[in-house]
């Protein structure tokens, strides 16, 4: 059943029956810790659903899974709002030269959690690693700048200034610096590879002390420029959702990533709270269209797959009325999102016509790789759009992989049947725009991706022309025109807006939760 926000605790940053309240979400940007606060002598035990095996390294992204242990530790240039709002964080100031250069100002007097000044060198030093270190390459971040931020070079202008030069003309170099953690890079070079990643140096609010089997332990770093109020950090993996649940409820953990909606009730009715924020991404599968063996290299049977789904039941009756459903590359507060777009309908007559149309009459099989619990109640929402797929004739067999898994097929370590990523015709990837722009999700839509799941030349053609757009209306009018026709081309079988639930015990006060970026230097104990 459908609960308002306060009838079961939520604290209000989503929607409540799919309608965002504004003035929530421009509540997400908490104020920093007050520096010379006396910081509480007491420890925040968070609890997530994987550790990620590269412990501290910078490189392996800004987004789910790393950053939940990695955000404490590190900070980037800027960061973007769930509403697409760009600020200043380890960066105070941006203007574009030309049509290539950029020049960043840094903050002044910023420390790393060894005391050396952080400034425009430590920039430099990053982004010529990812530049030219092989050891760079394949992570998070390379991948990053190769498919979107386009940075050719970086050089020191003075102290706090850093000159960008990209590739091709980049409008929005500002949001995407959100994309990369400054580590110090004086320590990575002295400890190596190896070493820094289980002694990694930021300047986050806590600095990582041990990294131990399923857990790891940070201290607050008192010369932060964002401090912490608590003086400890213990982040421990636990991977079933039950158990997270159950960690709050018996006392042992604070915070929980990602807890399931079926257990709301059971968290609120003990007292405690269920935080739900909203996420600029579209949660759904992708098809691999660029198969031409595949039934989905026809767009009619992607089309059909589309129809085939009721995303108002997933919505409303799976996940009670939290989110709304998704038609379109972006969410409704995603820069270019375009309002024109509706979601498909709930359509199975059109569905089965349009898979007799393709030549698909008697259905056909097919397979879905997915991870689990990852998003809120996507084992059953899994299970319900796979039914409703096998309804109109697209037989569909779930396959549940762990994410190692995931990202060899990814990547293609593990091939296809004709080449390129290792997945089966569908498989679970979302439309991630973590700085709130389609240019996040869409290089990995496209035939820019090295390996791609979809290939449209005018798809490839809105989206290069609008990100070289400097002009922010002709900008806005280019995406939402990319958006209306990835609606129609069909490279994903859309489900809904995604949103992330995080469970708070009855002692945690000021917590917020930016894109997955927890508010670490603002949260307090009871």
């Amino acid at each position: 059943m459908s609960r308002s926000v306060g009838s079961i605790g939520y604290r209000g940053r989503a929607a409540v029956r799919g309608l965002l309240a504004a003035a929530a979400l421009a509540g997400l940007m908490l104020p920093a810790g007050q520096a010379g606060a006396e910081m509480q002598d007491d420890t925040i035990r968070f609890a997530v659903k994987n550790i990620a095996p590269s412990f501290g390294r910078p490189e392996q992204g800004t987004a789910s899974p790393s950053v939940y242990t990695l955000w404490p530790i590190y900070e980037s240039l800027t960061r973007v709002s769930p509403t697409g709002e760009v600020s200043g964080l380890l960066a105070t100031s941006w203007k574009n030269i030309d049509d290539l250069t950029w020049r960043f100002t840094m903050r002044s007097g910023v420390k790393f959690q060894n005391g050396r000044p952080f400034t425009a060198k430590n920039v430099v030093a990053q982004f010529n690693y990812l530049l030219s270190n092989e050891e760079a390459v394949g992570t998070v971040a390379y991948s990053t700048n190769q498919r979107q931020s386009r940075i050719a070079s970086a050089r020191v202008i003075d102290d706090l200034t850093v000159e960008f030069v990209t590739e091709v003309p980049n409008a929005v170099l500002p949001r995407q610096m959100a994309g990369f953690w400054m580590p110090d890079t004086d320590t990575k070079a002295d400890l190596g590879l190896t070493g820094f990643n289980k002694a990694p140096i930021g300047t986050g609010p806590f600095q990582a002390v041990n990294f131990g089997p399923g857990a790891i332990d940070y201290e607050a770093y008192p010369g932060a420029w964002r401090p912490a109020q608590v003086k400890r950090l213990r982040t421990v993996e636990l991977a079933e959702a039950v158990t997270r649940v159950t960690s709050i409820l018996s006392g042992e953990i604070d915070i929980s990533q990602n807890v399931p909606f079926d257990a709301v009730d059971q968290l609120t009715d003990a007292g405690h709270v269920v935080d739900v924020a909203s996420r600029p991404s579209v949660w759904g599968w992708r098809f691999m269209s660029v198969r031409k063996n595949s039934p989905f290299h026809d767009k009619r049977v992607r089309q059909a797959a589309n129809y085939a789904i009721d995303r108002e039941a997933i919505a409303n009756e799976l996940l009670g009325g939290i989110t709304v459903p998704g038609g379109q590359c972006a969410t409704r507060f995603t820069f270019g999102y375009n309002p024109d777009v509706k979601p498909y309908s709930y359509d199975p007559a059109k569905a089965r016509a349009l898979m007799a149309e393709a030549g698909y009459a008697d259905g056909f099989d097919t397979e879905v790789n997915t991870t689990q619990g990852s998003f809120p109640m996507d084992k059953d929402v899994y299970q319900f759009v796979a039914q409703q797929l096998t309804a109109v004739g697209i037989r569909t067999t779930l396959t549940i992989i762990q994410f190692p898994e995931w990202l060899d097929n990814w990547f293609g370590k593990k091939k296809g049947p004709e080449g390129g990523m290792g997945f089966p015709d569908m498989f679970q990837n979302s439309c991630h725009n973590y700085n709130a722009i389609p240019f996040d999700a869409y290089p990995n839509l496209s035939c820019q991706k090295e390996l791609p799941s979809h290939c449209d030349q005018d798809e490839l053609a809105l989206l290069e022309k609008a990100f070289g757009e400097f002009d922010v209306e002709k900008q806005r009018k280019l995406i939402q025109e990319l958006m209306a026709l990835g609606h129609e081309n069909a490279p994903n079988l859309f489900f809904v807006e995604l949103v992330d639930l995080t469970g708070l015990s009855d002692r945690v006060e000021n917590f917020g939760n930016t894109i997955q970026r927890f508010s670490w230097d603002t949260i307090t104990l009871k």
